[in-house]
């Protein structure tokens, strides 16, 4: 008997590898699905929506400071003016920031107490394009003193008011 029959006889297989035509379909079939899954999951609609969470919970957190704020003070909304008995806050949507044309919310407050850092050690900024100048975020107090927060989101446009 030869060696090859012998071998066969006792179970042995010694001539077992992948053909180049089994590692092609393997191949073939991985980057099907891979390509199905990044379809499915949209890694960039993903990361639009976690941003927009961010915004969410950041309006909040502004919309908060500022009623924590007025609690604290009788009422009264934090204002730039200096002058405790007018208030400048914001009356229809103002960008919040340190630009001349937006509210500085992070100074806003009385002489010994401001938003910041009394309030907040800073102001969130929204997660993609919020700098000092402007953090992303609109402010405004209506007629009802109901404060209104937005911002323009990637996959919605998110408003808190309270």
């Amino acid at each position: 008997m030869n060696k090859r029959k012998i071998n066969m006889i006792k179970g042995v297989i010694t001539n077992r590898a992948f053909t180049i035509i089994e590692l092609l379909i393997v191949m073939a079939i991985i980057g099907i699905l891979a390509t199905t899954m990044v379809l499915i999951l949209n890694p960039a609609t993903m990361l639009a929506r976690a941003r927009d969470s961010q915004r969410d919970t950041d309006i909040n957190s502004i919309v908060m400071l500022i009623r924590q704020y007025a609690s604290d003070h009788s009422g009264t909304l934090p204002d730039t003016d200096g002058d405790p008995d007018t208030s400048n806050f914001p009356t229809s949507l103002t960008c919040i920031g340190t630009s001349p044309a937006c509210f500085d919310l992070a100074s806003a407050g009385d002489d010994d107490e401001a938003i910041v850092p009394d309030y907040t050690a800073a102001l969130p900024k929204d997660p993609k394009t919020g700098v000092d100048e402007n953090i992303g975020y609109l402010i405004m107090v209506d007629t009802y003193n109901h404060i209104t927060a937005s911002a323009s989101g990637e996959t919605k446009t998110i408003n808190v008011t309270k």
